[in-house]
């Protein structure tokens, strides 16, 4: 009798308590986990500002100093140190913008642009030689995107944001993109809520007005000057054009 009662409990399955508790345990593993998500995004968002308004002091300091823009700056062999080949010795014609535009592949002043801040001591983290991120171009520190320069004259078709609101004399920008051709509706890399937190601590938060543009059509947000972020699209759909100088 005794021995029918052991295997009997032996076979016995979990309690109603000690499933809830187990349930309680991976419940709270999953929303650890996902508040650590969160948290990393949060980082990056705020670390890709500070990385924006860094670019933008080492232009000001550099154009302090020289009289130039980066990568535009003319005699640059001359005046800066170990300048003496591509791409930091682009030729610049020294006319204030870059000759090219963060919609397509950047031409030789942008490409210089980054080379001649590291040379003059402004910047950290560039490796000249190859157009990547990381080479002539900084990676971003939200994962899988960069930042190019641009003087911006045209819009490439498709871009939220940036479309009536840019002219030939709009100065210099930063795009926050996913590849080194440059924006385009499909060459982004930030989630609508990156590029909105980004913009909102620069600028105004919408991403057709402003210092900073939202890009990549509408899945990125309204184009309109009281437009929004499309915040409910999980997918990374959006670029930015950050205004720095001019």
């Amino acid at each position: 009798m005794s021995q029918r009662f052991a295997t009997t409990r032996s076979q016995a399955g979990f309690t109603l308590v000690e499933l809830a508790i187990v349930m309680i345990i991976i419940g709270l593993l999953i929303g650890g986990v996902l508040k650590g998500q969160e948290l990393i995004g949060n980082a990056q968002v705020t670390a890709t500002v500070a990385q924006l308004k860094a670019v933008e002091a080492a232009t000001s300091t550099f154009k302090d100093t020289y009289a130039g823009i980066p990568g535009d700056l003319k005699g640059e062999n001359s005046r800066l140190p170990s300048c003496t080949a591509l791409p930091c010795m682009a030729g610049g014609n020294g006319d204030q913008k870059l000759n090219s535009t963060p919609d397509g592949t950047p031409d030789t002043e942008a490409t210089a642009f980054f080379p001649q801040l590291s040379v003059a001591n402004l910047m950290t983290g560039i490796v000249p030689g190859t157009n990547a991120w990381g080479g002539n171009f900084p990676a971003a520190k939200i994962s899988a995107n960069g930042i190019i320069p641009g003087s911006i004259t045209t819009i490439a078709t498709g871009l939220t944001g940036a479309v009536g609101t840019l002219g030939a004399s709009s100065g210099l920008y930063l795009a926050v993109v996913s590849t080194v051709a440059g924006a385009s509706a499909t060459n982004v890399g930030l989630k609508p809520t990156e590029a909105s937190r980004i913009d909102t601590k620069l600028d105004d938060g919408v991403p057709g007005s402003g210092s900073v543009l939202g890009i990549g059509g509408t899945t990125c947000g309204s184009a309109t000057a009281t437009g929004v972020y499309d915040t409910k699209t999980n997918n990374a759909t959006c670029g930015l054009y950050v205004h720095i100088q001019g």
